[in-house]
């Protein structure tokens, strides 16, 4: 069997057109990572605190009747702006005002109560107006010195006042959902208690990150519409988020720790994390490997005759067929190695070498701890959770080569199954009446990677056993099936 095995790959190295894909998978690489496009995106946090065109806001105003809601919001906000524009432009007193002007949405329904300066303003402008608002002196002094307190805060630039401000009147809501009051506060108790004054930079994002996450779970807990599993799952990205950027708060850790997922808003990659997402990156140059291997390593030997002097040695069929499968594993683990040095060569070069010294951190959800790992430690475990998708994917070609002789009809067919599993399979099997069936589908269970560290899959009734056994099966079948039409297999003119 090693002999054959040898002689397979010896045949494999032979071929001039796998040197050309190692090499055309070189120069993809070395694109990609020259182009960058994994540019992180902004999402609800820039470095944007330019001054806000107050004439605009009061010439608005003079058009609103001054006996509706719409009225006192608008010259309540007109205030907020003529403060945040008497401060310098980038300084930490706009920074903690623009927060005051964005709140979360869960479900379509906005939750606003880290935005109290402008209720307090509200609520001085409906008492001074006095225009049928019911807002009682009481309600009315109490709005009055606790804008106070924010802007005497923010005049002898004192941020962490400011903060201690935004707890204590937090603690001090009622009627608001405890969920996102201990939400606000969390998040203000980080930054207090890490020395995280108002801006922007990483920390700042972390904070961020950590709070947006948070409502997150929030939103999916309340969510009717999805399905549970699509549901834990979401929720379990939250979570290894939300303790990822708590752990880079806490250890006052400066530079992007983002995996698989970003952390860190508007923030160029590094080798690292480059490197980090490799299989994620490149895995159709992997798949593509496999597919043209495995399809010709039979169909090519049979239209070429050459499978002729293969059968005329004292071999059995299923020995031969088993040497050609393992020869196209041990190929697709070379091909899966090259990519993985090639990528860690460009992305050095390009990036720098320096960001290969820190390690991978990743949550766990087993013990429901971050954990650091060596980068290529971690990539020999996602390459090998990988690597059931791959053998899969090498039965099949080799069973449809030994049904037909057409390699390029074979290659096609085994692409598109690929890429629709890999799409529009994937979607549909989120919708909970659908994975009743396609929960036994291969594809939705040939991915070991979404199982690493106690992961789960967002596709219910998909679970780490049932997907072994699943994988077994359809291995054991297409394996029989294979043997069973080689061995049966007409070779014209062989003895």
């Amino acid at each position: 069997m090693i002999k054959l095995i040898q002689n397979e790959l010896i045949k494999i190295f032979k071929r001039k057109s796998i040197y050309f894909l190692f090499l055309i998978s070189i120069i993809a690489i070395i694109i990609y990572n020259y182009k960058n496009p994994d540019q992180n995106p902004v999402l609800g946090f820039d470095n944007n605190t330019s001054d806000y065109n107050i004439e605009a806001l009061e010439n608005t105003l003079d058009k609103i009747p001054s006996n509706t809601e719409h009225y006192i919001s608008q010259k309540a906000s007109i205030e907020f702006f003529k403060v945040y524009n008497s401060f310098k432009e980038g300084s930490w007193q706009r920074y903690a005002l623009k927060e005051e002007t964005t709140g979360m949405v869960i479900n379509n329904v906005n939750t606003n109560y880290n935005l109290d300066i402008q209720k307090y303003l509200e609520n001085m402008i409906k008492y001074e107006l006095n225009s049928g608002y019911e807002i009682s002196e009481e309600t009315y002094n109490i709005s009055k010195t606790k804008y106070n307190e924010y802007l005497q805060a923010l005049i002898s630039n004192d941020w962490k006042e400011f903060v201690r401000l935004k707890i204590r009147n937090l603690k001090e809501l009622k009627d608001a959902s405890q969920d996102e009051l201990n939400i606000e506060i969390e998040y203000y108790n980080l930054r207090l208690e890490n020395n995280i004054n108002f801006g922007y930079n990483i920390l700042n994002h972390y904070l961020h990150n950590y709070k947006s996450n948070c409502y997150g779970i929030l939103s999916m807990k309340t969510n009717e519409n999805a399905s549970q599993a699509f549901i834990n799952e979401n929720i379990n990205r939250c979570r290894a988020k939300i303790n990822l950027c708590k752990y880079a708060i806490e250890n006052n850790i400066n530079y992007d720790i983002s995996n698989n997922d970003n952390l860190i808003t508007d923030n160029k990659i590094d080798a690292r994390i480059s490197f980090i997402r490799t299989f994620e990156h490149f895995e159709i140059i992997i798949v593509i490997i496999v597919i043209y291997i495995s399809t010709t390593i039979v169909t090519e030997e049979t239209n070429k005759g050459t499978i002729k002097s293969l059968l005329t040695k004292p071999h059995k069929r299923s020995t031969i067929l088993l040497s050609k499968i393992f020869a196209c594993i041990i190929t697709t683990i070379i091909a899966m190695l090259i990519v993985l040095i090639t990528q860690f060569i460009v992305g050095g070069v390009i990036f720098g070498f320096d960001s290969y010294k820190l390690d991978y951190i990743g949550y766990n959800f087993n013990n429901e701890q971050v954990f650091t790992m060596n980068l290529f430690i971690y990539n020999i475990l996602f390459g090998i959770s990988k690597l059931p998708m791959y053998i899969i994917m090498i039965l099949f070609c080799i069973f449809i080569g030994v049904v037909n002789n057409h390699t390029s009809m074979s290659m096609i067919l085994t692409l598109i199954i690929f890429l629709i599993s890999d799409t529009a399979l994937k979607e549909w099997s989120k919708v909970e009446a659908l994975s009743l069936v396609t929960r036994y589908f291969i594809t939705n269970n040939w991915d070991f990677s979404i199982y690493l560290f106690g992961g789960i899959s967002d596709i219910s009734g998909v679970t780490l056993i049932g997907s072994i056994v699943i994988f077994i099966l359809y291995m054991v079948i297409l394996l029989a099936l294979s043997i069973y039409m080689f061995s049966r297999k007409e070779i014209k003119n062989v003895t």
